[in-house]
Order: structure tokens, then sequence, then C-alpha cells
């Protein structure tokens, strides 16, 4: 479920690009670092609940087809909204912020990674080019 108190029970440790997941501390992407050299391919896999010491992120992994972690993306902008007597939604209390962009280098180009809202914004994508 995608709710701000789902997000630390769900969250698992995500390695850094060239790092190898522990089944056992990052099973989301075990399995997919698994699958993507067992089936030859590319995965971009995510978002997935990250916990970094006391700090949550929504992240996304890049996999090659080697099973190894090429790149790594923390959603830079948090989705918070709040329309008085309709609904209120704020990524913000549970999760924090990244704060780099991610551009990907592949056998195809480069490849750009944003995360749900974080493509709203052109300035973003603008960064990726």
């Amino acid at each position: 479920p995608y709710s701000t108190a789902s997000f630390p029970l769900y969250a698992e440790e995500v390695p850094n690009v060239n790092q190898q997941p522990q089944d056992s501390i990052s099973p989301s992407i075990y399995m997919l670092c698994q699958k993507a050299k067992a089936f030859n391919v590319w995965i971009v896999g995510g978002s997935i609940p990250e916990q970094d010491g006391s700090s949550l992120y929504n992240t996304c992994v890049i996999i090659d087809s080697n099973g190894t972690i090429v790149g790594k993306h923390r959603k830079i902008h948090l989705f918070d909204i709040d329309v008085p007597g309709k609904i209120k939604f704020k990524e913000s209390d549970a999760l924090s912020a990244g704060t780099t962009p991610t551009l990907v280098q592949t056998p195809w180009g480069p490849i750009g990674v944003g995360i749900c809202y974080d493509i709203r914004f052109p300035e973003y994508a603008m960064l990726l080019r």
C-alpha cells in the first residue's frame, strides 16, 4: 500500500552502485539483481522504500544484465497535497528528499531516471540532458 504509514514497515536497505545486495537486508533488490542476471536483461526497479540510517527515501535502482546495480535514484520532488475537506497526503511526513539527479549510461545511450512527481518539473529533465 502506498501510504506514509507503510513506508517504514516495508523499507529495506538499498545498496549503492556496484555494491551487491544481501537477501536478508535487501530482499527486493536481491531478487531483481538475480532476475536481471538470470534473464540477461536490464531492470529499472522501483520505487522501493529505502531505509538509510534514520532516513527513508523513495528509491529506484537500475540493474544491468550482469545483475549489477548501475544506478540508484532517490526521489527528489516529494508529493505533498492538502485540499481542505478533500484530501491530505504528505510524502514529506515520512520520506526524505533525494538530492542528486540520476543519469545512467547504458548500451543504448544515457537514461535519465525520475520517480513520479520528479517528472512534473521540466528543470529536472533539463539537468539530465
